[in-house]
């Protein structure tokens, strides 16, 4: 006994040791928020200023300074979240992750954005001329200094490895990652094609598609639909899959002094992206002789892609033009090397990779190049045939050396609304909504991108004809004919994804909203004449859908009631609870559940005899149907209400509408019970922001944040995406990713918030500080005043061999 009492003593202090050990290790690793720091490559000291919830107020003497301090600080808070953006668009992560990522390198590796960054990389800081290269050397020089010289996050720990150094190219790539936005193509594209070859035109007509009437000449046999559609579901669920947010919407309006109560001009904006641990976007102040900017960055890029300062401020959203087309080649039969080129048979060209997996062999890929890109056949380990047809990705990213850091440099120096005009024009690959407003009282719009020119027969939502070369892109419109708007009569402007104005008569081809979310902000705004900047919050915040009620209510008054009701009183109770129901999407709503339950049986009962079931997971899913789902329904006479399976039954769209809510209500009895009260939105609505790492238990109770019930919805001002479904679960996956306000009678008093914290680090205090106020629609105040500020927290920056 006295020897087994001394062996478990031996064990109590060996566990009390290690778990000490391990918690002052684990301390270390928790970033640094005051006292003193030396950096080789400061000119002079640096004075750093954390506010409350760890935001960097950096008062540096110079610019290589300033911007060398944001990276050191931008790095020791999200280093890892900037090495994951850099694995996935370069075709790394297997390496990393594991042999279930290498279709996802593969993809990655097919969209060429590691290959835009290194001929953006290699153009433009061939020679450092320019200030915002040196600005961007210095940026990096400070990353590298923290990974050289800080405390690696615990993430690079478990994965056991070290990041390499930040280059020129890296914040390309992380510039070429907002651009993932533009691949609607990828996922739409195929599908929309099997539809148009497989069930006819009549099928798309309610989907309101440009020009479908003027694409029957590019339908071929019906029996390459299958595996055309595949790459639909493939690429989607890469997407789906992928450890980093992409951005998928946003809000942003601006106006005039005279629409302000505060007789000075009020901006907001609210990005819809991907919810993720750590959040998109890191907020950071930086102050030095003739500069000042508070704004919202993206890893890895130096300058702020939204921000503010007292002269001027300004708020983006995507701008969603259709900069990428699929093309389906002619493969020669005699020669799997070979497509016809116009006359001719030509060679593909080649390019193969070794990709890195953890644990395992690497694996060789090959990507075959046509005129027009890459093939996207091998993404999905299938081998082009004649049955199996080759289809080539165009992609405006793919002819770039792209100028969007120096126009990020311009927009961040801008003095004035001509600056900014100015700047716009270097911003090619990305299209971008950018609403602008200044203390001189201008408000502006500018729709920025390199946006193609196509034939006018041509149809860009389908799959092209690649053989011909009838269907070529032509080149670019000039800048000058891009939408914008400068000092409008009504003092105001608004976008939301929509559609932009026509210039010289011309819509743009593009993946717009319906302008559910912009029409909703308009008729909000222009309810009253004046607005205070608390007041606009309440705008940002609306969750009440005027669609949603729409299509509720057309479903009541043109089902059968009766029949539904007549099958108990759970029944009866669920209609009532729908009738009544005004469209907001709180987290007490009982109706906002009916109705997401009612929309996926509506789907379900209308088109999954049409399609096999990958293609309705897809087509459900995807932004299309969403977005035209009024139009569908509202056409009594669509071909999609006929059941293909009842040859000898016209179905009228009241037996879909009658079969949809009795779907819907017994799915909510069975998963809830026949108490309405557990019916609450909160109940099956819920947000949980998913680190990386926190993929895997039980990792994810330690990365992740969350769960928690979530007010919005898909079509709202407060857009809370989810994917309708049979399960009756709806978990959050996309949403604002951060809320500013902006009043310029008080610039320096702003309104923002981000969805958890600034920090992605576990061991900070800011991981998560913000999630349960962003959760209740709160908002904190981002003070620019030196002054005001707290020293609680100070950080000195020194010169020296650190």
């Amino acid at each position: 006994m006295k020897i087994l009492k001394k062996v478990i003593i031996v064990l109590i202090i060996i566990v009390v040791g290690f778990v000490t050990i391990s918690y002052f290790w684990l301390r270390s690793t928790k970033p640094v928020y005051s006292g003193n720091l030396k950096l080789k490559g400061l000119e002079k000291e640096v004075e750093v200023i954390f506010d409350s919830y760890g935001v960097p107020h950096i008062y540096a003497q110079n610019a290589n300074d300033a911007y060398m301090a944001l990276g050191y600080l931008h790095a020791q808070e999200r280093l890892f979240q900037m090495e994951m953006i850099r694995r996935v668009t370069s075709g790394r992560l297997a390496e990393l992750l594991g042999e279930k990522y290498v279709d996802t390198d593969k993809t990655m590796l097919t969209l060429s954005i590691r290959e835009m960054a290194k001929k953006s990389a290699d153009k433009y800081f061939a020679d450092v001329d320019e200030p915002y290269k040196k600005e961007t050397l210095a940026y990096l020089k400070g990353i590298n200094s923290f990974i050289k010289n800080g405390t690696l996050p615990i993430e690079f720990t478990l994965l056991n490895f070290e990041p390499e150094p930040f280059e020129p190219i890296d914040v390309y790539t992380a510039i070429g990652y907002m651009s993932l936005s533009f691949t609607s193509a990828l996922s739409q594209e195929p599908i929309v094609t099997t539809i148009l070859e497989s069930l006819g035109e009549e099928y798309l007509i309610d989907f309101k598609l440009d020009s479908i009437a003027n694409s029957k000449h590019y339908r071929k046999a019906e029996d390459n639909s299958e595996s055309i559609s595949e790459l639909s579901t493939v690429i989607e669920q890469i997407f789906y899959s992928l450890p980093i947010p992409v951005w998928h919407g946003s809000n942003n309006w601006v106006l005039s002094a005279d629409r302000s109560k505060s007789g000075k001009v009020l901006l907001a904006n609210d990005t819809h992206i991907r919810y993720s641990q750590p959040a998109v976007w890191y907020e950071a102040y930086i102050e030095y002789p003739n500069f000042s900017m508070g704004g919202y960055y993206l890893a890895s890029v130096p300058y702020a892609i939204i921000g503010h300062n007292n002269i001027f401020a300004w708020g983006t959203t995507i701008f969603p033009f259709d900069n990428m087309d699929l093309y389906r080649e002619k493969q020669n039969p005699d020669n799997p090397n070979q497509i016809w080129v116009n006359d001719r048979w030509e060679n593909y060209s080649t390019e193969t990779y070794n990709i890195p997996v953890k644990d395992m062999d690497d694996v060789e890929f090959t990507v075959r190049k046509t005129r027009h890109g890459p093939l996207l056949n091998g993404i999905y380990n299938k081998i082009a045939t004649t049955d199996d047809p080759p289809i080539s990705l165009w992609w405006a990213l793919n002819e770039m050396e792209s100028t969007v850091l120096e126009a990020l440099f311009r927009i961040n120096n801008a003095k004035n609304v001509m600056d900014f005009e100015n700047a716009m024009k270097y911003i090619d690959l990305i299209g971008m909504n950018m609403v602008y407003g200044d203390a001189e009282g201008n408000i502006a719009l500018w729709a920025t991108g390199k946006i193609p020119i196509r034939p006018e027969h041509v149809n860009s939502k389908i799959i092209l004809d690649g053989a011909s070369g009838d269907d070529e892109i032509l080149g670019y419109y000039p800048f000058d004919k891009n939408p914008k708007i400068i000092n409008p009569e009504d003092g105001f402007i608004t976008t939301s994804n929509d559609e932009p104005l026509r210039v010289d008569g011309i819509l743009y081809p593009g993946y717009y909203s319906p302008g559910i979310r912009a029409n909703r902000i308009k008729r909000l705004i222009n309810s009253k004449d004046k607005w205070g900047l608390e007041e606009l919050a309440s705008v940002q915040l609306d969750n009440t859908s005027e669609k949603d009620t729409m299509v509720a209510r057309l479903v009541l008054e043109n089902a059968n009631l009766k029949k539904v009701a007549s099958l108990g009183p759970t029944y009866a109770s669920a209609l009532r609870q729908l009738k009544s129901w005004n469209g907001e999407s709180d987290v007490n709503s009982i109706g906002a559940t009916i109705f997401s339950n009612l929309v996926y049986y509506l789907m379900y009962n209308t088109m999954a005899d049409e399609l096999s079931d990958s293609d309705f997971n897809s087509f459900v899913s995807s932004f299309l149907v969403r977005s035209r789902m009024v139009s569908l329904l509202t056409n009594n006479n669509s071909p999609w209400f006929d059941n293909i399976t009842t040859k000898d039954v016209d179905e009228p769209r009241t037996d879909i509408f009658t079969l949809s809510l009795i779907d819907a209500i017994t799915s909510l009895k069975n998963q809830l019970g026949d108490e309405l009260g557990s019916w609450r939105w909160g109940n099956v609505h819920t947000l949980t922001h998913v680190h990386p790492i926190g993929r895997e238990e039980p990792l994810d109770l330690i990365f992740n944040v969350g769960p928690f019930e979530k007010s919005g919805s898909n079509d709202v001002i407060d857009k809370e995406g989810f994917r309708y479904n049979k399960s009756g679960n709806y978990p959050v996956k996309d949403g604002p990713a951060m809320r500013m306000l902006i009043d310029f009678a008080d610039p320096s008093h702003s309104l923002s918030i981000i969805p958890t914290g600034q920090s992605g680090n576990v061991m900070s205090p800011h991981y998560d500080d913000q999630a349960n106020m962003f959760n209740r629609g709160d908002y904190r105040t981002f003070v620019t005043n030196k002054k005001e500020l707290d020293k609680n927290n100070v950080l000195l920056l020194e010169p020296g061999k650190h």
